[in-house]
């Protein structure tokens, strides 16, 4: 498929047209594949998604069995999924009417075990891994440690193993230097598949305008997103609040480096939710701030927490007036450019 020429500022009306034909990534999902979400999913016009495969604590062994059940999963859905080894299968996934899952692990403490667990993890069909969660691990740190040590020894080994054997190097939990460092190393474009401007709001897990500027000379790209935590702490956010994150990103660092990562994770369990995610979670420098009113339900910002929601989430995107070139660019071409030139084929 090839890009449309531009007919100028995209109203509404031309952002749903666009949406229809574009191909659309979520830069980073996390629900339970059952077939109401995969219902919602086919419906949503979404071309392809990162799939959170595994358990971000996992290490080798029980990521390796998640990753294989995910396979198993995407194979047992031959009329809803693809399975995403390159970008060819995703715009093969768009004409054949499926949604291409890319496999992307939120943490690369699978391959502590050792630098074959990269060549694994690969052949397996893992295509996007996050070099930290919000813990310290081998190779840095992560977002909610006090410490913010850097990429170690073994972390610079990492980058180059993904490199090698062409994995796209995620820095979205990673700590502030760990992130500008691995920016700085990585020979292929690295992403950020789900945070936000820590300008516009204080987490974290958001990054700071250091880091989008180094993100965007490399070539990357960041997916924005409407986990809550991330647009505030006061109350409920909006696809307001999100449409004013993207116009931020967007005038700092350039429109053809910012894509959408929601981090929906439809179908969670309460009980296991409230205990990683909730207020009183394990990660009380991320979700601690936030207010009574921050709960399951309301963990997204309002009207942005499902797949079905992505159609209104493009349509959002009308306010900022944008070309159909880099519309259709947010909406997914511009994580493809990066995909396109770190996946080895």
């Amino acid at each position: 498929m090839t890009t449309q020429p531009d007919h100028g500022p995209a109203d509404t009306a031309t952002v749903r047209a666009v949406y229809r034909d574009a191909v659309v990534v979520d830069g980073s999902v996390d629900p339970l594949m059952d077939g109401t979400y995969l219902e919602r999913l086919s419906a949503s016009g979404v071309t392809a998604i990162n799939w959170t495969v595994c358990d971000p604590w996992a290490d080798f062994a029980p990521a390796v069995e998640q990753i294989v059940r995910g396979v198993r999963l995407i194979e047992d859905h031959p009329d809803r999924l693809l399975l995403v080894r390159s970008t060819s299968d995703i715009r093969h996934a768009r004409a054949t009417g499926r949604v291409g899952v890319i496999l992307g692990p939120q943490n690369a403490l699978p391959c502590e075990a050792g630098g074959f667990a990269f060549d694994v993890l690969h052949a397996l069909g893992v295509r996007i891994l996050q070099l930290t969660y919000n813990e310290r691990n081998a190779f840095g740190d992560g977002a909610a440690e006090r410490q913010d040590g850097g990429l170690t020894d073994a972390g610079r080994r990492a980058i180059r193993a993904m490199n090698r054997v062409g994995m796209v190097v995620d820095l979205s939990h990673c700590g502030d230097r760990t992130t500008l460092e691995a920016i700085e190393l990585s020979a292929t474009p690295p992403v950020v598949t789900h945070a936000n401007s820590r300008t516009l709001h204080p987490s974290p897990r958001n990054k700071t305008d250091e880091q989008l500027r180094a993100l965007a000379a490399r070539g990357g790209v960041i997916g924005l997103t409407l986990w809550s935590p991330m647009l505030g702490y006061a109350r409920q956010a909006t696809i307001g609040d999100w449409i004013r994150q993207v116009a931020y990103v967007a005038d700092l660092i350039g429109i053809e480096y910012v894509g959408i990562g929601t981090d929906q994770s439809e179908g969670t369990p309460r009980a296991s939710w409230a205990h990683d995610y909730g207020a009183g979670g394990r990660y009380p420098t991320i979700t601690g701030p936030m207010g009574d009113w921050y709960d399951y339900d309301t963990r997204f910002a309002a009207g942005g927490g499902s797949a079905s929601d992505m159609p209104r989430i493009a349509e959002s995107l009308a306010e900022l007036r944008l070309t159909e070139t880099e519309l259709r660019g947010v909406l997914g071409e511009n994580f493809v450019r990066v995909f396109d030139s770190a996946w080895i084929t």
